[in-house]
């Protein structure tokens, strides 16, 4: 276990060193160069190429980077990293579909971080999220990632972004009882919280009572 420690930090302070130099290429416009350091880094983090990396989904990532361990966050912070910086050089070079691929990517693996409940994952980590949604608008993402973001969402306290995504599914979908009963258990979860923490998250509580009514009314018409 000390030496699987011991592998994991030598590599994070790798990763640390090739990072700053691949974003100082980048911020210098040396884009081949750039490019040069970040395959060599994904290579070392994944062992896999960026056509591959490109090719699998991400949960398939996800699995491919962990090694003989079920979940390995410190690997998975990093890989999310390297593809916002490949998506990064591919929006430079006008390959704005590549680049869309892999900001999706990385947007789901930093979640599913926050959704396993790792403790590694950091304020910094939410805030790249945050920057992510905003570039890729969560509106575009398949209803798989709506569905792991509205989880997200609910974890990370902001009630009122949950309902939209909530509400976005419902709309988006055929209603089906699965959404509404995650909705349904949505809103019965936060009937129970403190009206001021439902203030801090936007979402009073005759709001909530409203939400949960509304989907109640939808689930009887099923």
């Amino acid at each position: 276990m000390f030496e699987d420690k011991d592998y994991l930090m030598k590599m994070i302070k790798e990763f640390t060193i090739s990072l700053g130099k691949i974003m100082g290429l980048k911020a210098e416009n040396k884009i081949e160069e750039s490019q040069e350091a970040l395959n060599d880094t994904l290579k070392y983090v994944t062992e896999l190429n960026i056509e591959v990396i490109e090719a699998l989904p991400y949960d398939i990532l996800i699995h491919k980077v962990s090694g003989n361990r079920l979940f390995n966050t410190g690997k998975h912070l990093m890989l999310g990293e390297l593809l916002i910086q490949q998506a990064d050089i591919f929006e430079i070079k006008g390959e704005k579909s590549r680049a869309k691929n892999l900001y999706w990517k990385s947007l789901n693996i930093l979640i599913n971080i926050f959704l396993c409940g790792d403790a590694l994952a950091s304020e910094e980590d939410k805030s790249r999220i945050d920057e992510l949604i905003e570039k890729i608008g969560w509106f575009n993402l398949p209803n798989e990632s709506k569905l792991s973001l509205f989880q997200y969402y609910e974890l990370t306290n902001k009630y009122a972004k949950a309902e939209d995504v909530l509400f976005d599914l419902i709309k988006t979908t055929e209603v089906n009882q699965d959404i509404l009963t995650k909705g349904i258990d949505f809103y019965e979860r936060l009937i129970n919280k403190d009206p001021d923490d439902l203030e801090k998250g936007n979402l009073p509580m005759d709001e909530v009572s409203e939400g949960l009514a509304t989907l109640r009314e939808y689930q009887k018409k099923q």
